[in-house]
C-alpha cells in the first residue's frame, strides 16, 4: 500500500520504518528540517518539509493516490484538519489520527477519523489497574477505550505451553486474534499450540484484561 505520514517525529518516524519494514511505501510530511534530513538519510521514505494542513505538501507527498493516512503530529488541531483534507478533499478510503489531549477525542470521531488513537487514555488504564508489566503490554484502545488490543509474551513456565487454544478457559469479552512466532503471523485456531515465547495479541475488554493475564500465568 501507498501510506502518507503526517509528521516526522519520534512517532512518526517510527511507524515510517515499521510501515516500510513491512513492504508498504512511505511518504512522510513534516516541516521541522532536522527530522526530515534524519528521514533523509535514512533514505527508505520519501520525505517532504512542509505543513501537512497545507495542500501543496500534501499533494507533493503522493495524497491523491494514497490507500491511508496518518496524522501524528503532536498538535491536535493540525492532525484533526490533515485528516479531514486527505478524507474529504482527496478521499483517501482510511484515515488514522493521533490524540495528544484525550478532551479532544469526540470532536475526531464526530469529524469522521475513521481511527483515533488516544494514547494518554492508554497510559491511564495501564496505571491504574497496575498492568504494567514487561510481558504484557496495552498496545491501542478501541470505540473510546471500551475495548484494548493487547500484546502478551508467553513465558517458559506458563501453564498454557503445550497445550492448545481449546484447553484454555477465555474471559468472555475477550478474542484471540493472533500469535507471532519466530517472525511469522499465526492466526489461531482450537487445535493451536502455545509454545514458550509466543507472542500473543488479543482484543479484550478492559474489565476483562486480569482475567486474560491470568490464562497465561
Amino acid at each position: 500500500m501507498y501510506i502518507v505520514i503526517a509528521g516526522g517525529g519520534k512517532v512518526g518516524s517510527y511507524l515510517a520504518r515499521v510501515l516500510v519494514k513491512k513492504g508498504h511505501t512511505v511518504a512522510v510530511v513534516e516541516k521541522d528540517e532536522r527530522a526530515c534530513l534524519a528521514l533523509s538519510d535514512w533514505g527508505e521514505a520519501l520525505v517532504i518539509n512542509g505543513d501537512c494542513c497545507d495542500l501543496s505538501a500534501l499533494i507533493d507527498a503522493g495524497i491523491e493516490r494514497t490507500d491511508r493516512f496518518a496524522a501524528v503530529t503532536g498538535d491536535d488541531a493540525n492532525n484533526l484538519v490533515a485528516c479531514q483534507l486527505a478524507k474529504v478533499r482527496f478521499g483517501v478510503p482510511l484515515t488514522t489520527a493521533r490524540i495528544n489531549d484525550p478532551r479532544n477525542e469526540d470532536i475526531f470521531h464526530k469529524f469522521g477519523v475513521d481511527y483515533a488513537l488516544n494514547s494518554t487514555n492508554i497510559l491511564a488504564t495501564v496505571l491504574e489497574e497496575g498492568i504494567m508489566t514487561k510481558d504484557f503490554i496495552p498496545l491501542a484502545s478501541l470505540a473510546k477505550g471500551k475495548a484494548i488490543i493487547v500484546e502478551l509474551q508467553v513465558a517458559a513456565d506458563a501453564h498454557v505451553v503445550g497445550e492448545t487454544v481449546r484447553q484454555q478457559t477465555w474471559p468472555q469479552s475477550c478474542v484471540l486474534t493472533s500469535i507471532i512466532r519466530d517472525g511469522e503471523v499465526i492466526f489461531p485456531r482450537g487445535a493451536t499450540v502455545f509454545n514458550a515465547g509466543d507472542t500473543v495479541v488479543a482484543l479484550v475488554s478492559p474489565a476483562a484484561q486480569r482475567q486474560f493475564r491470568e490464562v497465561f500465568r
